[in-house]
Parts: C-alpha cells; sequence; structure tokens
C-alpha cells in the first residue's frame, strides 16, 4: 500500500516549475564535480528542484533538493555554493542557518586579509595591516583603538620601507628620513606613476598618503578613540596599501594593455617569485586565460623547432 502512494520520480520532475538552463546546469556540474573527487563510482545528478531563496546581508542564498543515483539527497546552497547530506542535515532551515554562519565567519575571516592578487609584492607591509585587522576584533576600549591606529601607522612606515631601496632620490634633495612616511610616498607616486598620463593618479597617491597617515596619527593619540573611528583609519589604510601595491605592480611588471590572443583588456599583472623571472611578474588575461609564461615557453618550444 505504501508503495502505491509514493510520488514517482517522473511525476515530480513533470510537476516542477523549471529553473533557468544556466543555474541548474551550474549546480549539476558542481554537484558531481564534488561527490566524484577521488572515486570511481561516478554519481549523476538525477533530478533537482530550486527550493528558496534568502536574502540575508544583502547576499542570496539559494537552496536546491539535489537528488543523485548512488549517493542520495543533498541541499545546496549557494552564496557561496556548498552541498549537505540530507541524511546529516534533514531540515532545510536548520542546513541553511548553519550555511549563513559558516558564510558570516568566512567572511569575518576574510576581512581581515589584503587582497591574494596584490600582497605578494608587498607582504611585509600587508602583514602588519592584518595585524591590525586582527587587532580591531577584539579590541573594546579607547586604548585598543589608540593601539589600531599605530599598527595602521607601522604599517604605512613598512609600506615605504619596502619601495625606498626602489626610488631614485633626485640630486637636489635630501633623502627624506627613514620614518618620513610622507616624503617616501611622494618620492614613490613619481616613479611609479611617473609620466603624463599618470598625472590624475599621480596627484590622488600624494594626497591620499599624506591624508592617511595624518589619520592614523590622529587616531593613535586621540582621546577616547572609538570603534567607529578605528575601523576609518584601518580602512583608510587598506584602500592606500591596496592602491600603491596595483600601481607598483603594473610599473614593474609593463602590463600589456591587451591580450594578444582575445584582445581583452582584463589583463592584470601576478607576482611570482618563485619562477626565475626577471622582473618576477606573469601577465594574466582573466577573460581567455592567456599568460605571459605559458606563452614565452611556447614560443621557445617554437623556436627550437624551427632551428
Amino acid at each position: 500500500m505504501a508503495e502505491n502512494n509514493k510520488v514517482s520520480l517522473r511525476a515530480i520532475q513533470q510537476g516542477v516549475l523549471p529553473a533557468p538552463d544556466h543555474q541548474s546546469k551550474e549546480i549539476i556540474e558542481y554537484v558531481e564535480g564534488q561527490l566524484n573527487k577521488g572515486t570511481r563510482k561516478r554519481a549523476k545528478v538525477t533530478h533537482l528542484e530550486k527550493i528558496k531563496t534568502e536574502v540575508v546581508s544583502g547576499i542570496d542564498h539559494v537552496a536546491w533538493d539535489v537528488h543523485t543515483d548512488k549517493q542520495g539527497r543533498w541541499w545546496v546552497i549557494t552564496g557561496p555554493t556548498n552541498l549537505y547530506s540530507q541524511k546529516d542535515f534533514p531540515s532545510l532551515d536548520y542546513t541553511l542557518s548553519f550555511h549563513v554562519g559558516v558564510t558570516a565567519r568566512l567572511a569575518s575571516r576574510d576581512a581581515n586579509q589584503g587582497p591574494n592578487e596584490r600582497k605578494g609584492r608587498l607582504r611585509a607591509t600587508w602583514r602588519k595591516w592584518e595585524t591590525a585587522a586582527t587587532s580591531l576584533d577584539a579590541a573594546e576600549e579607547p586604548e585598543d583603538f589608540q593601539a589600531v591606529g599605530m599598527m595602521c601607522r607601522e604599517s604605512l612606515v613598512e609600506l615605504a620601507k619596502n619601495l625606498q631601496p626602489d626610488l631614485p632620490v633626485p640630486p637636489s634633495q635630501e633623502p627624506p628620513k627613514a620614518a618620513d612616511f610622507v616624503g617616501w610616498s611622494e618620492l614613490a607616486a613619481n616613479h611609479f606613476a611617473a609620466g603624463k598620463r599618470n598625472e590624475r593618479i599621480r596627484g590622488y597617491l600624494k594626497s591620499t598618503s599624506k591624508e592617511t597617515w595624518q589619520l592614523a596619527n590622529w587616531l593613535t593619540h586621540t582621546g577616547k578613540a572609538s570603534l567607529y573611528e578605528a575601523h576609518l583609519v584601518l580602512d583608510a589604510t587598506g584602500n592606500l596599501l591596496s592602491m600603491f601595491s596595483l600601481v607598483v605592480m603594473k610599473n614593474e611588471a609593463g602590463t600589456q594593455d591587451s591580450c594578444p590572443r582575445c584582445h581583452s583588456y582584463r589583463v592584470v599583472a601576478v607576482f611570482e617569485p618563485d619562477l626565475g623571472l626577471d622582473p618576477p611578474y606573469i601577465n594574466l588575461c582573466e577573460a581567455c586565460g592567456w599568460n605571459s609564461y605559458e606563452a614565452d615557453d611556447e614560443a621557445e618550444e617554437k623556436g627550437s623547432g624551427d632551428s
């Protein structure tokens, strides 16, 4: 009798409103890719259904009910995408709450990290900023917030120290003192953002460097410093480090404006000091995946074959 009351998978598929093809395809590829890692028993998705969407802190979390032929049923929740066995997580509401909690913790951790694609060239500088970001999470009293300002100031001094060996000092000018961040930042802007085209960038780097340095100093010495003010200084310092990282890497790598394969302008410089390159950068097209390192190898192999 129970068998007669069971709704067949075919009937469910006929009654479910279809999701857009590209969304379904992405979920199928994700689930099969995750379940088939390191196993010869190839699981396939036999059915999937979009169940609900919830927006939490501006992030869409879409929940899917996914059936497979060999490994049972799964919840798949996006934002970011993860899967959960319905055997271990029978309640969708509980699973969604668990997913949102994990996502929030990951976001909080990532917020204390510098951008991976930029921090390699100035790693020591970013490490000091990340220490300030982590300290802010535990800060409670005005002196804790003042300490964040001091660490931000130290990260700026470390930036100047990191760039000093590459900065030419005009013969008519005395070199700035070691801790003179504003003086060194002006030299850095002139050197790494030289030329008529970079005039606006150069001016922005100089003015932002001066204002950020003054802001960090103010927080360090102000009485009754607040969490709000510490966040402002931390964000301002991180923004300046990010801008200098981008400008320095662009200058040193000599990044070309467009990809020679697909002509996209989404070409970025990737710092790779372990490859023995001079300069230690690879130009990478984010549109088609072309990169200068593999292109150079292919050119060398072709040249050897021709000879």
